[in-house]
């Protein structure tokens, strides 16, 4: 069995990347576009991390408006933040943090050192480590089996629904069966001034990773860091099998 003893401090994310309390939804959502992050801290005024913001949040706050899929709530990020956001001690390894990360059911923690926010350990940094270490278990075996597809074809309005009805963070775009998209949390954000009518294959991803389920899941996270994909379709003779997301790589560094 493969251990992941490392320290979080050898594979975090710096540097933390922060909104202020009364930073309004729309500016919450513009820095994390800027950065291309799903999630931000919250810091009061003398700088100390208080919540943690995220694209999630975002979306379940917005408000449906006329001609358009949504509109972001007229909130601060003090309104619309998860207060006291999950830290670790900067030592702690990865083995044990992707515990946590299970157990709670999130995608990211805060690192401290001496009480200092230092850096951000997300699930997307464990897949880091599991091409460290070539893990060679076949991708299929953590996937997640449970796909929520959409067609090329269904409106934008039809997408952004099924991705609250559904509780995920990304679904899969088919066009006669075949993957051809993905659309995720961002996409929906990205095209929330559109027309709720437009064709998801107009605002959907195109940047779709598929590979076959046999393969190891360190190559499948090699080749998803390189490409900056959050999801591996894993695809055996036209059949999505599985889908492998960032959180799967948690349930194997545990």
């Amino acid at each position: 069995m493969t251990t992941f003893h490392a320290q979080v401090s050898a594979f975090m994310s710096t540097p933390v990347h922060s909104v202020p309390l009364d930073a309004t939804a729309i500016e919450v959502d513009r820095a994390l576009e800027q950065h291309g992050i799903s999630a931000t801290g919250v810091v009061d005024a003398s700088g100390a991390l208080v919540g943690v913001l995220s694209r999630t949040d975002l979306l379940q706050s917005a408000s449906g408006v006329s001609g358009q899929t949504f509109e972001l709530a007229k909130s601060t990020a003090a309104e619309l933040m998860t207060p006291d956001p999950i830290t670790v001690s900067d030592d702690t390894s990865l083995e044990a943090t992707a515990r946590v990360f299970v157990k709670k059911r999130i995608h990211r923690v805060f690192v401290e050192r001496d009480g200092q926010t230092v850096g951000v350990l997300s699930t997307r940094d464990l897949m880091r480590a599991v091409m460290e270490k070539r893990v060679r278990t076949p991708a299929i075996e953590i996937a997640t089996r449970s796909i929520v597809r959409v067609e090329a074809s269904d409106s934008l309005a039809l997408a952004v629904d099924r991705l609250d009805v559904s509780n995920k963070h990304g679904l899969v775009v088919v066009d006669e069966g075949w993957p051809v998209g993905t659309f995720s949390q961002n996409d929906a954000l990205l095209a929330r001034a559109r027309d709720p009518r437009t064709r998801i294959d107009e605002v959907m991803n195109l940047r779709v990773l598929s590979l076959p389920p046999s393969i190891p899941i360190h190559r499948a996270a090699a080749q998803a860091l390189a490409l900056g994909v959050r999801r591996i379709l894993l695809v055996d003779e036209r059949e999505i099998a599985g889908v492998l997301s960032t959180f799967d790589f948690a349930r194997v560094v545990r």
